[in-house]
């Protein structure tokens, strides 16, 4: 009998030692899962990061006092362009600081009419990507400049929007061109994502 009551014990406890050895080997496979899992991609980790410290940056810096007349030059800058555009479709218009008034209609280039935010996402985008960095200068150099000139598109439709139909001009500031921007912004980062890759396809075949 005594024998018969050890082995009663003993067996429960056999039983125990290999569920939890299988619990361990679970619980094994999950963390090489999940360590698998963050090895895969970690390309996408990285860029992510990178990504969301820039724009950090950004939101950062849009409260000192520094990028407040920073952008004042800007808005100017812009208004002066946007008139001119104006001038030669025959607006008979003027700047005043950042306003741009003629007989008929006046529009301000305010904060929110530019193009800073979305140039700065691009940017941002392309820095973050694993790319050479001379095909992140180019892609920057050239997607700016794509931006900048779409906002004075924007201005100068907006002014033309707002003389000839006036209910529809918040609609378009605040609804239609922020969504354009955007759009904007992430096509030309795709579009360059494919002519970074496709540059790069002869250099990897060759050392292959």
């Amino acid at each position: 009998m005594s024998k018969q009551r050890n082995s009663s014990r003993n067996s429960p406890g056999g039983r125990t030692g290999d569920s939890g050895a299988a619990a361990g080997s679970a619980s094994d496979r999950q963390q090489r899962s999940r360590t698998a899992w963050l090895t895969e991609n970690a390309p996408l980790w990285r860029f992510g990061l990178k990504f969301g410290v820039l724009m950090g940056a950004y939101y950062v810096l849009v409260l000192t006092p520094f990028f407040d007349g920073m952008l004042y030059r800007y808005l100017s800058a812009s208004a002066w362009l946007a008139n001119g555009a104006l001038n030669w479709l025959g607006q008979d218009s003027h700047v005043a600081e950042i306003t741009i008034r003629s007989a008929r209609f006046a529009i301000t280039v305010r904060r929110g009419c530019d193009a800073v935010e979305p140039s700065w996402f691009f940017c941002a985008a392309l820095l973050a990507f694993p790319a050479p960095f001379a095909r992140k200068l180019w892609g920057i150099l050239a997607g700016a400049a794509i931006l900048q000139a779409l906002n004075l598109v924007r201005i100068v439709s907006l002014y033309f929007i707002g003389l000839h139909y006036p209910a529809a001009f918040g609609p378009f500031h605040l609804e239609v061109w922020p969504v354009v921007f955007v759009l904007t912004a992430v096509s030309l980062w795709l579009a360059w994502i494919g002519w970074t890759r496709r540059g790069a396809a002869p250099d990897s075949h060759a050392t292959a």
